[in-house]
């Protein structure tokens, strides 16, 4: 009949759903993030990793972590750029860790190795490393930032895999600006890579070759913000974001978030309105721990009454797969606030963003913990 006809398309309906729904939770897993806890390896060591790159490179794959090792040195007493007698935080032998995660998750994190020796990489003091994937050539590529007396540079590597080790290619790639600081790689959807750095304070992006080892010497227009540093590039739903904060030499207060969006990687990009995103008015009761702030850094750049909600300053944007779409998790390192003052001790802060239907990103708040259900 029509009508037992009709039941069992509902029946069929009903039980796909609940198949759908079935395979859904098998394929994910939840997994909490708490940033009141150091993240830990899972042996339940501290993981020392900073200012790099998490990312997955395949769908199925682990999230690969290229990111600074510090070392256990002692932190300085006060500011977070003070001298100490080992030079800690800017000692030559730093290493440019390789980590692995299945989920993100706490306790989940393995030590693939070191990327390149410190001995064959340029004798410098080492920063913020940035890794992609090449489409073009096939070759994972690293870059980083060192100096030394001569000067600033970014010198690149690549590698077949992920985990190295990563053969040095240049020692200072030929960017228009010659000389470049805090920076991030950017790979677009046609298999462009771009580069967006800071130099003398200001900020700018410029086009790379084919492969990722030099400059086309295609730029944009310098952003208008001045004192700036610790940029990220991304793209999401046809918009291109670089974001970035104020100056902070390793600042316990943390350094906010200054959002331009574009049509085109190279702009011309639109300031959003609303001004920073994280700083805010001490009077918010944030605890900064057992340092003081450092003045004219970060937030307090701008207005020595602020500090930022994330009590960090921006290092990568992790986009993690959900069974709700794809998760833009923020990350800054918390600088100065290890839990037992050993500079590679210091703890990250992980929020995911939320946006505005028009793209806009909203203000960020600091949470204790949440969950992620990543499939």
């Amino acid at each position: 009949s029509t009508q037992s006809t009709g039941n069992y398309k509902n029946y069929r309906m009903k039980l796909l759903f609940l198949i759908y729904l079935f395979l859904v939770t098998a394929s994910t897993k939840l997994i909490t993030i708490n940033n009141l806890q150091p993240r830990y390896d899972f042996s339940g060591k501290i993981v020392d990793a900073h200012d790099g790159t998490i990312q997955k490179f395949t769908k199925d794959g682990l999230y690969y972590m290229h990111a600074m090792e510090y070392g256990l040195c002692k932190e300085p007493e006060k500011y977070g750029c003070d001298s100490t007698p080992d030079h800690c935080g800017f000692q030559l032998d730093h290493n440019i860790s390789i980590w692995s995660s299945p989920d993100l998750s706490s306790g989940s994190w393995k030590y693939e190795g070191n990327s390149i020796a410190y001995n064959v990489r340029p004798t410098g003091v080492v920063f913020r490393p940035s890794a992609v994937y090449n489409p073009n050539t096939k070759l994972y590529v690293l870059w980083w930032n060192w100096y030394n007396d001569t000067g600033h540079y970014f010198a690149a590597a690549t590698a077949p895999t992920p985990t190295g080790p990563f053969t040095l290619q240049t020692s200072a790639v030929n960017i228009t600006r010659k000389q470049g600081g805090d920076f991030h790689l950017f790979v677009d959807d046609d298999g462009k890579g771009y580069v967006l750095y800071s130099w003398n304070y200001v900020i700018n992006i410029e086009e790379l070759t084919l492969d990722y080892l030099h400059s086309t010497e295609r730029t944009s227009s310098i952003f208008p913000e001045y004192f700036v540093e610790s940029p990220l590039m991304f793209k999401r739903q046809g918009i291109y974001y670089a974001i970035f904060g104020h100056c902070c030499c390793y600042c316990v207060q943390g350094s906010g978030i200054m959002v331009h969006t574009a049509k085109s990687p190279l702009g011309p990009y639109t300031v959003q309105p609303g001004g920073d995103i994280a700083c805010v008015p001490t009077s918010a009761n944030l605890s900064l721990g057992d340092h003081p702030p450092t003045p004219g850094q970060g937030c307090q750049y701008a207005d020595p009454k602020t500090t930022s909600t994330t009590r960090s300053q921006q290092n990568f944007l992790i986009q993690v797969e959900t069974s709700s779409g794809i998760e833009y998790v923020w990350t800054g390192d918390r600088w100065q606030q290890s839990p037992d003052g050993l500079k590679g001790h210091d703890p990250q802060y992980m929020v995911p963003l939320k946006f505005n239907p028009d793209g806009s990103i909203q203000k960020v708040a600091w949470v204790d913990e949440f969950t992620l259900d990543i499939v």
